[in-house]
């Protein structure tokens, strides 16, 4: 390789690292926030949005590539996909999730969280969760 062409792939690689980053951050933030009690979880959809986004960029960025360096910008929009539509289906079955976990917390032993299992059975949310 000559000079000027090590020179750009220095800063193109430079550049796609300091794009790279803030999007593994933020679906790491938000994977972490999704562990989180329940009404406190819907934090999450901020920092994967905000990945969505930066990855939308990122993809533009490497336009002008080849398709190889484009996998995984591309699993990471599958992965923050995944996690957003389980939050929205979360929010759609609030009511029964919320009663779930509260069933969950204030189960002390094996056999108190199996009687849970109604209540997570209940409705179309039971369709969802099987």
């Amino acid at each position: 390789m000559t000079e000027p062409q090590l020179e750009q792939e220095i800063t193109f690689a430079r550049e796609k690292a300091k794009r790279t980053l803030p999007v593994a951050l933020l679906v790491l933030l938000g994977l972490i926030a999704t562990s989180l009690p329940l009404p406190k979880r819907f934090v999450a959809v901020l920092p994967l949005v905000l990945a969505v986004v930066l990855t939308f960029r990122l993809l533009r960025f490497l336009s002008a590539r080849a398709g190889k360096e484009k996998i995984w910008p591309v699993v990471t929009l599958v992965i923050t996909g995944v996690l957003l539509s389980g939050l929205a289906l979360q929010a759609v079955f609030y009511d029964t999730v919320s009663a779930y976990e509260a069933c969950l917390d204030g189960a002390q032993t094996s056999i108190a969280a199996g009687s849970c299992a109604q209540l997570r059975d209940a409705g179309l949310f039971g369709l969802v969760v099987r």
